[in-house]
């Protein structure tokens, strides 16, 4: 046992008695009707321990200053302590009849899962995200990033922390890829998204403490590195299909950063380091302050991170860029975090929680083969603010009412250089007011458990604003807004569990979720999902679950505005020879007027496997397959798709007079080039021969599958702990359709896309008060499919290191609580494998930074007091 354990017996007397009494196997599997509320960890191990009559052992400075949420049902006492305690960064052993609560520092990490992706392990793990049930076993696949696996990875930012996770394609916004045009690509103010299984940045849902973020710059992506995270507590990812839980946007998954709300003290850290190529120096200072009393608890912090840029001619393995052009941007940015709860009355508790965040990104760069510097900055700020009343009352049943603010703003400046006219000023402002009324607990008792239900409604008002101005342009302001109105039921049905048992059947548990969403001239959505967990053994579970999902169109994409350009019909042709003399075309561009929303049907199947006959060790699988359909895009890159039947579709000859007049009279704005010279030519709705609509509309779909592996065996020889973990995604297929009737486009490993292969594992290591980690990262070859021939590219791997020692009250009571750590990421300082300017390009940034990156190797020092 860790030598800072101060083995403080909980209800000791009373647990003695029984503990005497009864065998150690009887105490492992008796079940007890437990009802804990959710209260000060220490008080829930004294009420648990005063109910069950069990020895619970735990250091008073180790649960002090930590919450427990609540937690009933029909438990052993074992589960129930893991509920407690799940999420916290502690970790449950068994030592002789008694369950001894531990840190890092005794020897076992934490049973929630790390970056390598294992899922949560122990007996009824409570997990925030996929369910509006207390308590309730997850069907589908859920990820932990625990606190200690956040210090342990040395990440001064969120993107770097979620960079590393395979189940995340980096594909669209992220810091690195300014350079390049990529499908989902939205705004330059250097911000960073998350695109679980591929899917796109607008397919995965992003929470801040269980509650929707207001999406950035066009509102396609939240950005998530305005997130500070040194506030973070954990991190849960669901990597499953989730509108029936969520609503839009959890198509690929759910993402849920839950921030933290509880310390009794203060806390200070600062974090330095360096690239070893040059550039790229970094700067983390964070303090926070927190106090517990009687029945409440507030904190408040701060976080401070700068960045320096890394230019291009500090990497050599840039291509044609002017050496002066930046990889990554130089940034500052500031944020605050506050908290606060407080018991009412019994049963009743109020909370609330804000957040702000305000980064400035500088840069200057050269456009195309430009020798002109143009200087940009861009401000973006995000605001998160949320409440929630809770009350407690008969039969366990809780009620909760919830209030929501989010807003996110981004603002881009740029010099206008001997006045060349281009658009120096962009604002964005994305704005999302909401609230909810949920409740939840059991309805009734059968054999193996209380059947639980959870039902709510949720009201949401969601704005949207760009202006654009500039020199050689008009000032112009655009916004939309809308209204949604959700509801929503959750049930689970326990139809075996310890209670009624046999051989081959240790649990059973069904579950149903379904969601309504009404988003006014959008359209609804109805979305439902089934789960079964299914354990033929102790430590033997099956899981599976289907489900419905969907995606709502952008604000932006609504509204229907589009233009439409009168043009001679060679223009539109792939070959303009068997363009006839005299056609006219009249192409459309825009945003399709009866745009509708995305939707998704996702099955999921896994199994864990935890055997009794050698603690520590945790077995993962799990496979997915995603059909997406209606998936809003541009369906062609260039008009010129007369004679290709895949674009049939979107293709109308000759056609009737009403119908020409009817569409074209509906555009925004009309242009005409089909006289000499490309000049107005007078055409009118009579005179056009073909109609091309290239708006952007509901034409594609992704089909995709694959399975994730992930393997976590803890185990102590003497004085030391390890832990071996790996995490693995491997993508079987995932084929692209831009309309029905267009070929599958193979969009695996290809550059700029999902790869087959991604992976993270390695060892930790931890002895009395010292812990250090060693990890790999790599992602499988691919090919760049942008010219005529397929060009190999080389697989990327590197490897992260850390090492902690904390000083033990013994050595200084002045140091006592100090932690001093160092990282080092990609220690190899591996280069990215080369990518060759695009055909027809004359620069390029020399490497794919979806997957891969520029940053080479980073070296830190942290230092971190508790006071």
């Amino acid at each position: 046992m860790h030598r800072n354990l101060l083995g403080t017996l909980l209800a000791a007397g009373a647990a003695c008695a029984v503990t005497c009494a009864a065998p150690a196997s009887a105490q492992t599997t008796e079940v007890f009707p437990i009802a804990l509320p959710e209260q000060d960890l220490a008080s829930s191990l004294r009420q648990l321990s005063a109910q069950t009559g069990r020895s619970i052992v735990a250091s008073g400075d180790l649960v002090r200053g930590r919450r427990a949420p609540a937690v009933s049902g029909s438990l052993t006492v074992e589960e129930a302590v893991r509920a407690l305690v799940a999420g916290s960064g502690l970790a449950v052993r068994r030592v002789g009849g008694s369950l001894v609560i531990v840190g890092l520092g005794g020897g076992e990490s934490p049973e929630s899962a790390v970056l390598t992706g294992a899922p949560s392990q122990g007996g009824t793990p409570i997990v925030v995200t996929g369910t509006h049930l207390r308590g309730a076993p997850a069907s589908s696949p859920v990820i932990v990033i625990d606190r200690e696996e956040i210090d342990r990875s040395g990440a001064t930012s969120v993107e770097q922390l979620m960079r590393k996770l395979p189940q995340n394609t980096q594909g669209g916004v992220n810091q690195e890829n300014f350079e390049v045009a990529l499908p989902d690509q939205d705004g330059t103010d250097h911000g960073a998204g998350l695109n679980l299984r591929g899917l796109g940045q607008r397919a995965t849902l992003v929470l801040l403490n269980g509650r929707r973020m207001a999406p950035s710059g066009y509102g396609a992506y939240v950005d998530i590195s305005l997130v500070p995270v040194s506030l973070i507590e954990r991190v849960e990812i669901l990597t499953d299909g989730a509108s029936a839980i969520y609503g839009s946007d959890a198509v690929g998954g759910v993402v849920n950063f839950i921030l933290r709300d509880s310390l009794n003290g203060l806390e200070t850290s600062a974090h330095a380091g360096t690239t070893t190529r040059g550039g790229g120096q970094q700067l983390l200072l964070s303090q926070a302050g927190g106090l517990d009393w009687s029945g409440g608890h507030a904190l408040l912090a701060y976080e401070y991170r700068e960045e320096r840029e890394v230019k291009a001619r500090d990497r050599a393995f840039t291509i044609n860029l002017n050496p002066d052009n930046f990889l990554l941007p130089r940034e500052q940015r500031h944020s605050v975090l506050a908290s606060v709860e407080q018991d009412l009355i019994a049963g009743l508790r109020i909370g609330a929680t804000g957040s702000y965040a305000h980064r400035t990104t500088d840069r200057t760069f050269f456009p195309g083969v430009s020798p002109i510097a143009i200087s940009a900055q861009a401000v973006a700020e995000a605001i998160s603010l949320g409440s929630e009343l809770s009350y407690d009352f008969g039969a366990n049943w809780r009620a909760r009412v919830e209030g929501t603010y989010a807003l996110s703003t981004s603002d881009q400046q740029q010099d206008e250089p001997g006045g060349v006219g281009f658009v120096n000023s962009r604002g964005l402002r994305n704005e999302v007011f909401g609230g909810a009324i949920k409740a939840d607990g059991p309805l009734f008792d059968l054999p193996g458990g209380s059947v639980r239900a959870a039902l709510g409604v949720e009201v949401r008002a969601e704005a949207y604003r760009q202006i654009f101005e500039g020199s050689a342009f008009p000032r112009t302001v655009t916004q939309a807004s809308r209204d949604v109105m959700s509801l929503f039921g959750e049930l689970s049905v326990p139809l075996v569990s310890s209670r009624n048992r046999s051989p081959g059947l240790e649990r059973l548990e069904l579950s149903a979720a379904g969601r309504f969403d009404d988003y006014g001239p959008t359209g609804s959505a109805f979305d439902p999902k089934l789960g079964v967990l299914w354990s033929p053994v102790a430590g033997f579970d099956f899981r599976g679950s289907y489900g419905t999902s969907f995606r709502a169109p952008l604000l932006a994409e609504t509204g229907g505005n589009y233009d439409v350009f009168y043009a001679p019909s060679f223009l539109a042709y792939q070959n303009p020879a068997q363009a006839p003399l005299g056609e006219i075309a009249a192409i459309l561009q825009g945003s399709d007027p009866d745009i509708r929303p995305e939707t998704s049907t996702t099955w999921s199947a896994g199994a864990d496997f935890s055997p009794a006959f050698l603690p520590g060790l945790k077995l993962s699988f799990g496979y997915y397959a995603i059909t997406f359909v209606d998936r809003i895009a541009l369906p062609i890159r260039t008009p010129a798709v007369i004679g290709d039947p895949a674009y049939e579709s979107i293709i109308s000859r000759n056609p009737a007079l009403a119908d020409a007049t009817a569409i074209i009279g509906g555009a925004q704005r009309t242009f005409d080039v089909t006289g000499p010279g490309f000049s107005n030519g007078g055409a009118t709705p009579a005179d056009v021969d073909i109609l091309l609509d290239t708006r952007v509309s509901n034409t594609a779909e992704t089909r995709t599958d694959g399975f994730d592996l992930s393997a976590r065996y803890a185990f102590e020889t003497g004085a030391n702990g390890f832990v071996l973990e790996a995490n693995l995604n491997h993508v079987l297929a995932f084929d692209d359709r831009i309309t029905a009737a267009s070929p599958v486009a193979q969009g695996l490993d290809r550059v700029f896309g999902p790869l087959a292969w991604r992976a993270r594992g390695g060892v930790g290591w931890n002895r009395g008060s010292w812990t250090a980690g060693l990890f790999v990262n790599h992602a499988g070859d691919y090919a760049d499919d942008r010219g005529a021939a397929l060009v190999p590219i080389g697989s990327y791997t590197t490897a992260d290191f850390s090492l902690s020692y904390t000083v033990a009250d013994s050595v200084s009571s002045w140091l006592r609580g100090t932690r001093l750590s160092m990282f080092a990421e990609n220690v190899t300082d591996a280069g990215p494998p080369r990518l060759l300017p695009e055909p027809g390009q004359g620069r390029g940034l020399g490497y794919d930074p979806v997957n891969s990156g520029g940053r080479g190797r980073f070296v830190s020092l942290q230092v971190r007091r508790a006071w």
